[in-house]
Order: C-alpha cells, then sequence, then structure tokens
C-alpha cells in the first residue's frame, strides 16, 4: 500500500478529504528542489496540516469496520493507519498519525508496537524508524496461502487488529508499450498502456504505481564560466567549464490512483490498460524518458476501498449524495469502540516493468519544443562594467561567450542560468538503471 493515500491527491482540499496528512511528492532519483526534499526516498517533512473541515465528511463514510453517523465532538483523536505488505522480499513499512480535528492538527503517533501475525504463529516485529514510520526488524515477503493479521498497540495502551488478509495469486506484466494518441481532451500526447494475464481464472483486481525519470537537456552550452577570484575589490575570472550541465536528470512518483479489474470479462486479462498520458508539450518527454510500472494484484475488499477513494478524489465528488458508511477500512479497536482508527492493511503480489522512448521514437521528426526558444535572451555587457559583478553573483545569469562583434572581446554575452545549466531542473547524476 505505501504511501499512496498520502501522496495521491493533488487538490489540496482532496487531500484534505481522504487523509489530513500531506506527506509530498517524491522524485524517483531521491528528490531534487522542485519536489519535496527528502533523504533516501524519504521527505523531511512528512507530515504538514491540511483543512480539516473536510475530514469530518471522510469520517462520516470512512470509519472504523461499521458506518456511523458524525458528530464532530466525536473525532478529536483519530489513529490514521496505513499499511501493507508485498510478496516482495525487503523491509516492509507502516505509518502512523494522528488527527486531532478541534485543534487542525496531524502528528506522528510515535513509541506505538506494531507487528504482523501469520496463521502458523510467526510474528513479524516492526520498530520505530522515524516518528510514525515503523519498518519491520527483518526482511520478509507475504507467502500465497498464508492468512496475516496487523496489530497496532499506542503508547496510551489502546490496540487496533485488522481483519485477516491473504495474498491473492501473482499476474505477469505481459507487455508495456508508449503509444501516440489524442486525449479525451483532445490533447496530443503520449499513453503508456499494459497488458496483463493473470494466473487464475476468477476476477483479478489490480492497482498501478510508477515512478517515472527523464533526462533534461540544457538549451545552450557554455564552455567557460566566470567565477569570483575576489570579493574585495569585486573581481571575475574566466575558466574553463569542467562541470556537466548539459545532461541531467529528475524524476518522480505517481500519486493518483490507478485501478482497474477483469470482473465479467471471460479471461482474467488487462488490455491496453492506460496507466499514464503526457502531453506532447510537457517537457518531461522533450530528451529522453523511462517509466517503471508497479501491477499490484490485490483483493477484491482493497480494490473497492481504492475504487471508492477514487470516486472522493475530484472536488465535484464531496458533494454527491453518497450515503454514510459507504466506505469500510479493515482495522478496528480491540478494546475500544470510541477509539477510532481510519485504515487499510493489505497484502499485495507485485510485478513490475520499465521501458524507455527518447521524443522522436514517439514524435517522429517533430520539433519537441524545448527550452532554445526561450534562451533566444542574451544579455551583452561590458568586461569592466560594475554591474556585472552583481550578475554572475545573483546566480540568474551565466557567461555564454564573447561578443563575437567585439574584436576586443572584452564584451560578454550572459544568458539566464536554465539556460546553460541543467542542475537548475535536476541532478547530473545518471541513474544506475539509465539506459541511452
Amino acid at each position: 500500500m505505501g504511501r499512496l493515500i498520502f501522496t495521491m491527491l493533488r487538490n489540496p482540499i482532496a487531500i484534505s478529504f481522504v487523509f489530513p496528512v500531506c506527506w509530498g511528492r517524491r522524485s524517483s532519483l531521491g528528490g531534487y528542489k522542485d519536489y519535496s526534499r527528502k533523504v533516501d526516498g524519504l521527505p523531511f517533512e512528512r507530515y504538514c496540516k491540511s483543512g480539516l473541515t473536510i475530514l469530518g465528511m471522510l469520517l462520516i463514510v470512512l470509519s472504523c469496520t461499521e458506518p456511523f453517523e458524525f458528530n464532530a465532538e466525536e473525532f478529536e483523536n483519530v489513529l490514521i493507519v496505513e499499511a501493507g505488505i508485498t510478496d516482495e522480499m525487503k523491509t516492509q513499512e507502516v505509518f502512523l498519525s494522528r488527527s486531532f480535528v478541534a485543534d487542525e492538527e496531524v502528528v506522528q503517533e510515535r513509541g506505538a508496537t506494531v507487528s504482523i501475525m501469520d496463521d502458523v504463529g510467526v510474528a513479524y516485529q516492526f520498530q520505530e524508524a522515524e516518528p510514525g514510520l515503523y519498518r519491520s526488524t527483518i526482511d520478509f515477503g507475504a507467502v500465497e496461502g498464508r492468512e496475516y493479521r496487523l496489530q497496532v498497540g499506542t503508547a496510551d495502551g489502546a490496540s487496533y487488529s485488522s481483519t485477516v488478509v491473504t495474498l491473492p495469486s501473482k499476474a505477469e506484466i505481459g507487455e508495456l508499450r508508449a503509444v501516440r494518441t489524442t486525449n479525451e481532451r483532445g490533447i496530443d500526447g503520449v499513453a503508456i498502456l499494459i497488458n496483463s494475464i493473470g494466473q487464475d481464472d476468477g476476477a483479478g483486481f489490480y492497482r498501478y504505481e510508477y515512478e517515472e525519470t527523464y533526462r533534461i537537456q540544457s538549451a545552450l552550452v557554455g564552455f567557460e564560466r566566470l567565477i569570483v577570484a575576489s570579493e574585495d575589490p569585486p573581481t571575475l575570472e574566466l575558466v574553463w567549464n569542467d562541470r556537466n550541465e548539459h545532461f541531467c536528470y529528475n524524476g518522480q512518483t505517481s500519486n493518483t490512483i490507478s485501478i482497474t479489474d477483469t470482473e465479467g470479462f471471460s479471461e482474467n486479462r488487462v488490455s491496453d490498460f492506460q496507466v499514464r498520458f503526457i502531453d506532447r508539450r510537457d517537457r518531461i518527454v522533450a530528451s529522453r524518458y523511462s517509466i517503471l510500472v508497479k501491477q499490484f494484484k490485490q483483493s477484491r475488499e482493497a480494490h473497492v476501498f481504492y475504487e471508492t477513494l477514487q470516486e472522493f478524489s475530484g472536488i465535484e465528488s464531496l458533494f454527491t449524495q453518497t450515503q454514510p458508511g459507504f466506505i469500510n477500512g479493515n482495522i478496528s479497536s480491540d478494546n475500544n469502540p470510541e477509539n477510532r482508527v481510519l485504515g487499510f492493511f493489505e497484502a499485495t503480489a507485485v510485478t513490475s516493468k520499465r521501458i524507455f522512448f527518447d521524443f522522436n521514437d514517439i514524435f517522429t521528426e517533430e520539433d519537441p519544443g524545448t527550452l532554445i526558444s526561450e534562451c533566444e535572451e542574451t544579455r551583452s555587457i561590458r568586461l569592466f562594467d560594475p554591474g556585472l559583478f552583481a550578475l554572475i553573483t545573483s546566480g540568474n545569469w551565466r557567461f555564454l561567450s564573447t561578443d563575437p562583434l567585439d574584436e576586443t572581446q572584452t564584451t560578454y554575452l550572459l544568458v539566464k542560468t536554465r539556460c546553460v545549466d541543467c542542475t537548475v531542473f535536476g541532478t547530473n547524476v545518471r541513474p544506475d538503471f539509465w539506459e541511452d
């Protein structure tokens, strides 16, 4: 389940509606300045305040395991649980937070005991790695045929348990491809389509997440650069530019719910399901692009949970005539029905596949619309102009070349930094998985 629920909705009202927690938008390359700040894949700002008035609307429909009527005074202390295990042999994670509606505050749940029990008596223990984040003490993966139950004990003495969940059979990804298409709004772009087939004959329920990475190519090349030789007196020195500023990389992970099912079909087969659509004018496909798609085979109950969250992900859905109790999680209090908890625990079978493509692989012989048109503006300035030092040290302007019309070569042409330095948009460290 990961952190999808916390990151899937970009609309601030919708975020507040699903859970009053903001995990930030993450980068598939470890995070860069144009995305959430993070270290080793985890954002620094794990939680943030939201418009918690919408939380009350969620609590009407997303209760423990029984529908209940909404009374604002009853929801001043709500435990939020996001937990899921996969069949991948890895460190599994559980996220706990608590919402205090009256104070419009969301805090990490600290000092909890977390474990997952299976039906043969094996207990997988979790330790608090950082506030609100609990990691398994050993690597493990869910096994088909076993039953699993989540157990959480909070520092105030309350305990919570999930219903028993099992691992669905795996479904292999047959094909992942990029196809030029026009979307329902008439926008020309590229669609990422997936095909897969389940191992069983029954209905299959699937959820998709992706990590996309793209190469950024600077519009211009600065072979030399001006550096500060002295602050007093202000002096600049022209040196050879030995830094890699022409090719950079950045990326991000999906933050929306993407689900489908094969119920009602003759085969448990997913055919050309669209995981992602990218506008042709989007600069993430202007050079070279890669996407890693993860397919989660999940239970019918988990599918219904995500399906209903998807229904409410649009602001207009907040005012539909959905009846109270329409969504139910599978976690409840063991010792006090007054202890409110929101969340869902699931076990999923995961498969993944990655593809790469260049702009011209999809849009043959067309202009990708790079930054060149925005970089035609240059600024001409004399070497001894006192304003040159201020321009260079501001970080907004960079040396491009000397003016070819000036035989003395004391007139410099400057361009905006983003035109010659791709690190404005990403990192110049090439990902290990990257293929040119």
